[in-house]
C-alpha cells in the first residue's frame, strides 16, 4: 500500500463471536495517515499513534491485536490484580 494522505482501504469480511452464524460485516479501514504521521483505529474510533512509518504502525497494530487475543483467553472471574 502506498503512503498517501487519507485512509488505507482494507476490505475483508469478518465474523464476531457475538454475531449470529453467517453474519457478514465489512472490515473498517484501520490505518490513517496525516501530517502528524501514521495512526491505526481501535474500537470506539480511538486512534493509536502517531508512528513515523506505515511499517511501525502495522507492527504496533499486530502487537495490539495479540494482546487483545491474550486478554480474551484470561479467566477474568479468577483474575486478581495487584497494585
Amino acid at each position: 500500500m502506498a503512503a498517501v494522505k487519507g485512509i488505507f482501504r482494507m476490505s475483508r469480511s469478518i465474523y464476531r463471536k457475538s454475531d449470529p452464524i453467517n453474519s457478514q460485516f465489512e472490515k473498517s479501514p484501520r490505518l490513517v495517515v496525516n501530517d502528524q504521521g501514521f495512526f491505526y483505529k481501535v474500537r470506539g474510533g480511538r486512534l493509536n499513534g502517531p508512528f513515523e512509518t506505515e511499517k511501525e504502525a502495522r507492527s504496533d497494530l499486530r502487537v495490539f491485536k495479540q494482546v487483545l487475543a491474550i486478554e480474551e483467553q484470561l479467566d477474568t472471574e479468577n483474575l486478581r490484580i495487584f497494585s
